[in-house]
Parts: structure tokens; C-alpha cells; sequence
């Protein structure tokens, strides 16, 4: 079935982002499309396919938000888009005011704050999970005692697995605690929640006039502090699951008030169903878009594109689908002394991509977020096993030696 957006544009402001596919895509779908970015990040890429840029020397969400007042002025943009969860309400919150038709600001705003999206589940469709705003120790303390252990405790606009605490203990809890302040704050910038047991996964949907199409389910794997090592799609899962696991997705989509566009929404499937860990409204990062590409055909930068251009929209994947998996590097902590065997990977059957971002010279960090990872790889193949054991094996040619270092010297790793 085709779907196509009742207010089409023909003009598109994109904030920030590194990636030129959003512009080429834009680009596709016959919009023209104006560039707000960092002027020391942008590749030329992007500067070559915009149809107008504005580079700032510091892109904070308020630096942003008047330049685009300020090109918004100049020209009429049909309706301000990001990819960046820096910016995303402040795209929603400056199409609220230039009258663009796009998800509401107050939308955007409870799918990046973990606690508003809690809150808005509460007398929906959804499965719950316990949890709690947490603004200083008594608060940890008081999760702990109606709740017991363990739990996780993370930032309400965390990304990328930063911040992430498993608090096993009362020891794991009162390290934990030390972190928050002891007076109470007049909002909170953490939460405590439940912790779900069980293999975990992304949905990645697209949304037309409050309808949710399921693009593709991703298998994750996990590395030291909660931190994505790997992915797969399609996951590993049976039709049962996988339909428990939309419906789900559906349900937390529709109690936040999501109505357009894509999603990337994390899921565990627990002994007792699946439940939400949380949700975002935009692209799942770490190459997802290029893994669904690959493994369904649906490309995700050119649906939303053609969608916001009025044009008629299919999000059902191919009918007969690959499968492809990307595989992270993670090297012991230490100075970089050598890198080798990226040839040697790119050359194996099935790698599509693979790079790394580390040099002689680089400290490599503890495992933290996502962005302590130093590479990866994308392989495809005709099913799951074969994807993912392809990545894995070719992210295991690519050899990183490091000497032990201390904290803070050598050249840092670039982001």
C-alpha cells in the first residue's frame, strides 16, 4: 500500500549531522534543501550537494536556533529536520514556530526525555516498567528500598550508552549516589528504572498520519557497560516475537504521540513479553540505516525524504530480504602503536564497509559509549548466521596493537 503526506513541502532546513546521504536523499526527492552545520566538521560532501549551507564556529541548540531564524527570514523552508539528538527540539520546537507541519514540539520533547516518556505511558496500551525520577541520593535510596536490586540508572536524555549504571548492591548504589547531588534540584536529569532481563533489540518503524509501519527488527549485542558491539538484521526471533515486539513498539509510539517519520526504539524481550527500554524519533545510529538497507532494500534517508516531498511512500521491506550485520572494534585500553589488516578485511566475502578511526599515537578509552568503539565492519549475506559470523570474523583481521598508558596522554581518538 502507498501512503503520502497530506501537507507535502518543497523546501527543507537540515541542523547539523556528518553524514551526506540526508542531503542526497533530500536532494532525490526533489527538495531543495539548506545546510546548518559546524564549520570545522562539515565534509565537502555536504557542501557540494546542499543547495545552500551556513557553517557556525559553535553549533549549541541556541546558536542554531537563531541562525535558522535568521535563514527562515531570508527564505521559506517547508519544514525544519535533524538527525542529531542535539537538535531535535529545536527542529520541533522551530517548526511550532514558523507554523510547519511536523511532529509537535511537546512530541519530540517526551520521546527524548526518558521520565516525560515513562510518564506518558502510564494509562496506555504499553507493558510497564518500574521507575523513578531520581535528583539526588535519598531519591536512589528510596528507588532501591520499594524496588530492591538490581536497576539501571541513567541520564533522561542519554544517548549513545553514556551514563549507564547497573546498580547490583548496596555497594554499586551508594558509589552511584556520590555521583548525584544531595539537595534537591528543581528537575531531574536522571532516572531509575527496572532492570529487564533478556536479549535485546531495536524496532526501527516509519510512521504515516499515526500509522506504524515495522521496517525491520535489530538483533544488538553488548559489550562492558551496556555499550552496542554488534548488530543484526533481521534479528533472530520467530513471527510470534516479532509481532508481540510491534505491537509493543506501536503501543509507546502511539502514547507519546509520534504521528510521522522514522523511529528507532529499543526493546528486551523478557520472560513476560517485551518491554520498551526507550524510544527516539529519528534513524537508529551505528549504520542501522545502511544494515536495513542492505537486508530489506528500504532506505530510510530517501523514505523520509519522499515522504516529507508529498511523494507516494512504500515502507514494506522486499519480498525476498538478505541479511546484514556490522561488528564493532574494541581494543584493549593503551596507546595505539600500530593498525593492520583493514585490506585484508575489506577483502573478505561479504564486506560491504569497514573502517577505523584509530592511529599510531591514539589512546584507546575504556568502554564507555559508542563513541570509545574504533571501527567497524558491514558485511551482507543470504541469511542471519552467515551476516553475523562474516562481521565478526572480518572485524577480527583488523589488528590493533596499544601499549599500556595513562589516562590523558597521547593524541586523543578523533570523534
Amino acid at each position: 500500500m502507498l501512503y503520502t503526506r497530506r501537507c507535502p513541502v518543497g523546501s527543507v532546513l537540515l541542523l547539523g549531522g556528518t553524514r551526506v546521504e540526508p542531503v542526497r536523499a533530500a536532494k532525490a526527492a526533489g527538495l531543495s534543501i539548506t545546510y546548518l552545520g559546524a564549520s570545522a566538521r562539515t565534509p565537502r560532501a555536504i557542501l557540494d550537494s546542499a543547495d545552500a549551507c551556513m557553517l557556525l564556529e559553535n553549533p549549541t541548540p541556541r546558536s542554531m536556533a537563531r541562525a535558522a531564524r535568521e535563514l527562515h527570514s531570508q527564505r521559506q523552508f517547508g519544514v525544519v529536520v535533524t538527525m542529531v539528538d542535539q537538535y531535535l527540539e529545536t527542529a520541533a520546537l522551530l517548526n511550532a514556530e514558523f507554523g510547519l507541519p511536523a511532529n509537535s514540539a511537546d512530541v519530540v520533547r517526551t520521546v527524548n526525555d526518558k521520565h516525560r516518556m515513562r510518564a506518558a505511558t502510564l494509562d496506555s496500551a504499553c507493558a510497564q516498567v518500574a521507575h523513578g525520577s531520581v535528583r539526588n541520593a535519598t531519591d536512589l535510596r528510596s528507588f532501591a528500598g520499594r524496588h530492591d536490586y538490581p536497576f539501571i540508572l541513567k541520564p533522561v536524555d542519554g544517548s549513545a550508552s553514556r551514563g549507564i549504571v547497573l546498580v547490583a548492591d548496596d555497594g554499586t548504589l551508594e558509589a552511584a549516589a556520590r555521583s548525584l547531588p544531595e539537595t534537591a534540584a528543581p528537575g531531574s536529569r536522571w532516572i531509575a528504572e527496572e532492570y529487564l532481563s533478556g536479549p535485546e533489540f531495536s524496532v526501527e518503524t516509519f510512521s504515516t498520519d499515526g500509522s506504524h509501519h515495522v521496517l525491520a527488527v535489530t538483533e544488538k549485542f553488548k559489550g562492558e557497560n551496556f555499550v552496542e558491539v554488534g548488530h543484526l538484521v533481521p534479528a533472530r526471533v520467530g513471527a510470534a516475537d516479532n509481532a508481540a515486539m510491534a505491537a509493543e513498539v506501536g503501543a509507546l509510539l502511539d502514547a507519546v504521540g509520534l504521528t510521522e517519520g522514522v523511529a528507532h526504539t529499543e526493546v528486551v524481550l523478557t520472560d513476560t513479553g517485551p518491554r520498551v527500554i526507550e524510544t527516539h524519533s529519528r534513524p537508529g545510529g551505528d549504520g542501522i540505516v545502511e544494515l536495513v538497507r542492505l537486508a530489506t532494500g528500504v532506505d530510510l534517508q530517501q523514505l523520509t525524504f519522499d515522504w516529507l516531498a508529498g511523494r507516494p511512500v512504500d515502507p514494506r521491506p522486499a519480498p525476498k530480504a538478505r541479511a546484514s550485520a556490522t561488528w564493532f572494534l574494541t581494543p584493549p585500553e593503551g596507546t595505539v602503536t600500530a593498525v593492520s589488516g583493514l585490506d585484508e578485511a575489506l577483502a573478505q566475502e561479504g564486506v560491504t564497509e569497514g573502517y577505523t578511526v584509530l592511529g599510531p599515537g591514539d589512546v584507546v578509552r575504556p568502554l564507555r559509549s559508542s563513541d570509545d568503539r574504533g571501527g567497524a565492519v558491514i558485511t551482507v549475506a543470504e541469511d542471519p548466521d552467515t551476516a553475523l559470523a562474516r562481521a565478526r570474523a572480518a572485524a577480527g583481521l583488523i589488528d590493533v596493537t596499544v601499549t599500556p598508558a595513562a589516562v590523558g596522554h597521547g593524541r586523543p581518538v578523533p570523534r
